[in-house]
C-alpha cells in the first residue's frame, strides 16, 4: 500500500505568531498514521504569510478529510487550505 502527499495551505489566526509554533500545533493534532514531511512559509502581504505544509499520510479511504478535520480544529490555524493531494511511489528506481 502506498501513501499521499497531502498539500495544505494554511493562513495564522494571528499576524503576530511564531510559524514554528503553528507547525507544531498542527503535528500535534494530525491523526496517528500522518506525519509533516516539508514546510516551507509563503509571504502573502502587509506582513501576512501563508505556511505551506506537505504531510505524508497512508493510503486509505477518508485520510485526507480526516487530516483536514483535525487541522481544522487548531486554535492557531485561521484557515486551511487543501492544494492538492499526490500519491507518493514507495519505491525509487535502481541508480545506473
Amino acid at each position: 500500500m502506498g501513501s499521499y502527499v497531502i498539500r495544505l495551505k494554511l493562513l495564522p489566526n494571528d499576524v503576530a505568531t511564531e510559524h514554528q509554533k503553528i507547525v507544531d500545533a498542527v503535528s500535534g493534532a494530525l491523526p496517528q498514521e500522518a506525519k509533516i514531511r516539508s514546510q516551507r512559509v509563503e509571504p502573502i502581504a502587509f506582513g501576512l504569510s501563508a505556511i505551506i505544509v506537505d504531510v505524508v499520510a497512508p493510503e486509505e479511504e477518508g485520510v485526507v478529510d480526516r487530516v483536514e478535520q483535525s487541522i481544522a480544529g487548531v486554535s492557531l490555524v485561521g484557515q486551511c487550505e487543501l492544494m492538492g493531494v499526490s500519491r507518493m511511489s514507495s519505491k525509487l528506481p535502481a541508480q545506473a
